[in-house]
């Protein structure tokens, strides 16, 4: 009997490690967040952050609305890690992503984020995955998997200094999918600031 069993527990044992073998998407990765799924598999991943925004220099409601696709930073201001605003330092550092949706300017210049809440001035941020960029600054030449990040030109991107390849730069918050000509317009994207 003794036997008996050893063999039925020997067979279970194999064919538990025959079987044990699954694919990487059917197992949990561990603890923590899955972000940017969503849809299909075959759909690029994408991550978005509600923010909120003020236009550079205090301009108010005499600022033109924010445009999709534009390239903002984290306001240095209002340093709440909430709030975006736009640059014309070439690779800046503070590079928060792109503008997924056109945002309306703020109804009252001077409040902060809790004095905002609800407002017109909030808007979705991209900080990971595909994306496009409106247009590229007047100077920016550059081959695919070139880094980017903002330019001098507010709202606008450009190629982060001296790098051709898709080596991480100081500044740099991604890279491009296509070459990039001087004014390029609608250039895909992949973005990394996540």
């Amino acid at each position: 009997m003794k036997r008996i069993l050893f063999i039925a527990l020997s067979i279970l044992l194999m064919s538990g490690v025959a079987f044990a073998a699954a694919p990487g998407r059917d197992t949990s990765p561990g603890h923590g967040d899955i972000l940017g799924q969503g849809g299909l598999p075959s759909q690029p991943h994408k991550i978005f952050r509600l923010v909120r925004w003020v236009p550079a220099g205090n301009l108010g409601t005499n600022a033109i609305a924010l445009t999709a696709d534009s390239v903002v930073i984290w306001d240095l201001t209002s340093d709440d890690g909430i709030t975006v605003t736009t640059s014309t330092t070439s690779g800046d550092n503070a590079v928060a992503g792109i503008i997924a949706v056109a945002c309306l300017t703020p109804e009252t210049l001077g409040r902060t984020a809790v004095q905002d809440s609800g407002k017109r001035n909030w808007t979705w941020l991209q900080t990971y995955g595909l994306a496009s960029v409106a247009a590229f600054n007047h100077n920016s030449v550059g081959s695919a998997g070139a880094a980017f990040g903002c330019s001098d030109q507010v709202g606008l991107a450009g190629l982060t200094a001296g790098v051709t390849t898709g080596i991480a730069e100081p500044g740099s918050c991604g890279f491009v999918y296509d070459a990039v000509t001087a004014a390029a317009t609608d250039v895909e994207v992949f973005l990394k600031c996540d």
